[in-house]
């Protein structure tokens, strides 16, 4: 799934506790929702858009080091992660205090941290992140290769489970 869905649905999982007074408990569960649902999301299959520099060769991803493929990656993350929490802020509404924003960057750290991890590990093959990138390939769903049915199933599975959290967490 793109960054702006993780962030979504994390938003969503962890919304009763964005309500509350942020305390270890509180902060402890927000960061295992968001991680939880960022793995349990990705199982779903569904469409990721292409990363220019990060193409594979031989089924093993590669990171090539050329600016113009780079600058291009980073716009398509940037207006991605920004378009997950204008939603994320539609969603559980605008943080009231410090506390509220740290709580909101929790979500949002633990929604996008496996991702990121992948890219570190793939640009520097630290071994010790290894373990936790063949976890997230392992579970990885399917992917939709038709950018346009796999934007749409994406929203529909976004709407979806943002709906039932909304049920079950009211």
């Amino acid at each position: 799934m793109i960054l702006s869905s993780h962030i979504i649905v994390a938003s969503a999982t962890s919304a009763p506790f964005l309500a509350k007074t942020l305390n270890f408990q509180n902060a402890v569960f927000i960061l295992f929702a968001s991680l939880a649902s960022h793995f349990l999301i990705d199982m779903i299959p569904h469409w990721d858009y292409q990363m220019s520099s990060f193409p594979k060769e031989n089924g093993e991803r590669l990171f090539v080091r050329k600016t113009s493929f780079f600058i291009k990656d980073l716009t398509k993350n940037f207006l991605d992660f920004f378009a997950g929490i204008a939603v994320a802020v539609f969603i559980v509404g605008w943080p009231q205090n410090f506390m509220g924003f740290l709580a909101f960057g929790l979500v949002i750290f633990g929604a996008i941290l496996p991702d990121a991890l992948a890219a570190i590990f793939i640009i520097s093959k630290w071994r010790f992140l290894e373990p936790l990138y063949k976890f997230h390939v392992a579970i990885h769903g399917k992917r939709i290769i038709n950018p346009f049915w796999g934007f749409i199933s994406q929203i529909f599975i976004l709407v979806f489970i943002v709906l039932i959290f909304r049920v079950i967490l009211s």
